[in-house]
């Protein structure tokens, strides 16, 4: 293959690498140089390849070497020897010759279609109203159907916390902070309640003297780190009082449960 002819298969080196027949790369190699030797310029043999090329699927080019042979390198147009697939190459304008080719095949169809009682947009036999099943299916898209309105949810307005994003009721200190109340009393300190102890059980009476032995309420340990990660390194807040976790971890495991 000379470096002329290779280079008008610009396009298509890819598939030309993938024709492993010699006699089939001589084929193509005689296509393109009758074509040039008619008087097809190079430009027009590439803009026809490139066309076909970003027209098909690549899985659907199956044999490379047939497809350049039957599909991209033949010319494909009316009679007009100027023709390039219903345009004219010098003019770049629609064939006139082609539209009124199209035009007749329409019309015959038609004819058929009349003649045979089938619908004349889609060839299909008509139901009981008269009209084809797509003649209904695209009357039935082109409708305007009643959107339903969206549903107002009733309550306070919702919002995010700002600090762990847990949804939340804008109501109170909400309006003025965007804060869920565990991440209120973890950022501001002094409108924590102070830690409540733990309510004390009445131990169940002794079997021999019958009288219940009082035990003292237990009072919480002093402050504990919180167990939970913050990225790769710990958690340096403080646990909630009975709970391994600090508020922010707690509602975020909350947050996951309910997602």
């Amino acid at each position: 293959m000379s470096s002329e002819i290779y280079a008008v298969l610009k396009p298509v080196h890819h598939l030309l690498a993938q024709v492993t027949s010699a006699f089939v790369a001589r084929q193509i190699a005689r296509e393109v140089s009758r074509q040039i030797d008619s008087g097809t310029c190079a430009e027009r043999l590439q803009h026809r390849l490139t066309t076909w090329l970003n027209g098909t699927m690549s899985d659907e080019i199956r044999d490379p070497g047939r497809w350049l042979l039957g599909v991209a390198l033949p010319r494909w147009g009316c009679g007009y020897a100027d023709c390039e697939s219903g345009m004219i190459w010098r003019t770049r304008t629609a064939c006139e010759l082609c539209a009124e080719i199209v035009q007749d095949k329409a019309a015959r169809e038609r004819a058929r279609r009349a003649a045979e009682g089938l619908c004349l947009q889609h060839g299909t036999l008509p139901g009981p109203s008269g009209h084809c099943i797509d003649c209904a299916l695209e009357a039935a898209a082109a409708r305007p159907t009643d959107v339903p309105a969206q549903r107002v949810v009733e309550g306070p307005e919702r919002g995010a916390c700002s600090e762990c994003g847990v949804v939340i009721f804008m109501t109170g200190h909400a309006l003025n902070d965007s804060l869920c109340k565990p991440c209120r009393e973890e950022l501001h300190p002094d409108t924590a309640s102070a830690p409540r102890a733990v309510a004390a059980v009445p131990a169940p009476a002794q079997p021999r003297t019958g009288t219940p032995v009082p035990v003292e309420p237990v009072e919480e340990s002093g402050p504990r780190t919180c167990q939970g990660q913050e990225g790769d390194a710990p958690c340096t807040r403080e646990a909630l009082p009975l709970r391994r976790f600090c508020r922010r971890h707690v509602v975020q495991g909350i947050a996951g449960v309910v997602a």
